[in-house]
């Protein structure tokens, strides 16, 4: 499902929240149809989390996105304790404009993954390299995978599958040949069927307010730089990404 209006964010990157939850309301209105469709997942003792993508760049994942989807899962039942916004690190965060909230006293949690104890970190095995998983990830029932709409130099794009290399504490043996710029497969492929990660997505998005079509996954000149205005929302992660690369 996708849902545009230019109403979201202006044309100096400003967002307008209200008009984002309701393209949200939308999308999610037409994905699972009347009623309130977060009720699938939004039970007062699941354990949701909602990851994002504050790497570094001009396109991201907004706070006033992820917020619209942790606001309609606490609506539809789930406990705001529960609720947690996440990426690797709280730094990155901060500068997206997230804040902090370790408890979910403000409305849900938002942590870094950094900020969790990672000697409890699963070890797993992803395209023939050892990796850690964040605690986040296995202290999760529920899994909603919000990525960026961007370019990316070496994996070519960075959506959805691409945004789960987010969820490890480190991923930087999945990106190839760093130096030479050989891409990130079988790296992305294989972890996305790690059932620690695929037994719990229940929703992959794309945040497309703003788009990123050439330099990524990094800061980029501006003129590559667009206002798509527009979020996507699908229970398949390869057909998400598959629209997202035809923008």
């Amino acid at each position: 499902v996708e849902v545009r209006w230019r109403e979201a964010i202006d044309g100096y990157g400003v967002v307008n929240a209200a008009a984002v939850k309701l393209m949200l309301a939308a999308a999610m209105e037409r994905l699972g149809g009347a009623g309130t469709p977060w009720q699938e997942w939004a039970t007062p003792s699941a354990r949701i989390s909602i990851k994002v993508n504050t790497v570094t760049c001009q396109a991201f994942t907004h706070p006033e996105v992820a917020g619209a989807v942790a606001d309609g899962l606490v609506k539809a039942g789930a406990t705001p304790s529960a609720v947690t916004v996440w990426d690797r690190d709280s730094p990155t965060l901060i500068a997206r404009g997230y804040s902090i909230d370790a408890s979910g006293e403000s409305a849900f949690r938002c942590i870094g993954s950094n900020m969790s104890d990672l000697t409890t970190a699963k070890n797993i095995t992803v395209a023939g390299h050892a990796v850690k998983l964040s605690p986040l990830v296995e202290g999760s029932d529920v899994i909603v995978n919000i990525a960026a709409l961007k370019d990316h130099s070496m994996a070519g794009v960075t959506l959805s599958l691409k945004n789960n290399f987010g969820m490890l504490i480190s991923s930087l043996d999945l990106h190839g040949n760093v130096v030479a710029g050989s891409g990130c497969e079988p790296g992305i492929s294989d972890l996305a069927a790690r059932p620690e990660i695929r037994d719990r997505l229940g929703l992959a998005m794309i945040d497309g307010l703003l788009g990123v079509c050439q330099g990524g996954p990094g800061p980029v000149d501006p003129a590559y730089v667009f206002r798509y205005a527009g979020l996507l929302v699908s229970r398949d992660p390869v057909a998400l990404d598959r629209r997202g690369l035809a923008i």
